[in-house]
């Protein structure tokens, strides 16, 4: 009797330790199915990669539409937030854009340009991810003008939407 509530009492806590283990997720490549990595490799064709050259999309209000904008953002970034190299980011498409300068100043516009949506997530000093921060990026060809928190303000209109 003894011995035989030990083997009980042994596959009752055997069992709940091998519950609390995960599980390991099986490694799937993406869009090969059941391929082997060997296999990929025997099939894969190399082509040589053309990139086609960027235009310049250019609008007699709004300007020239930054082609460089991710770049650009990122090292504009990295000296306005604190560990902005180490952020991670997400941008939107350029947009045109138009601020103006309110009642007080006669309400004229005051910058016709390209604007980005753009997400910050910064890390903490233990290397957590804070919350991403929205930012409109304005941009004035490739050059910066401002950055506004948040993706609406009441002095800014967006043309596309």
């Amino acid at each position: 009797m003894n011995r035989e509530i030990k083997i009980v009492c042994f596959l009752v806590v055997g069992s709940l330790f091998s519950a609390c283990v995960p599980v390991p997720k099986p490694h799937v490549p993406i869009g090969l199915g059941s391929m082997h990595q060997e296999e990929i490799e025997i099939n894969v064709v190399k082509v040589p990669s053309v990139t086609p050259p960027l235009v310049a999309v250019v609008d007699k209000e709004y300007g020239t539409k930054p082609l460089n904008y991710m770049n650009s953002i990122r090292s504009y970034f990295s000296n306005k937030i604190a560990r902005g190299e180490l952020s991670k980011y997400k941008y939107g498409y350029p947009k045109r854009a138009y601020k103006k300068e309110g009642f007080a100043y006669g309400g004229d516009v005051s910058w016709k340009g390209w604007l980005v949506e753009t997400s910050v997530a910064t890390p903490t000093r233990t290397g957590r991810l804070l919350t991403p921060k929205p930012y409109m990026v304005l941009f004035s060809g490739e050059q910066i003008v401002e950055h506004i928190l948040g993706y609406s303000h009441k002095l800014i209109t967006k043309v596309d939407k």
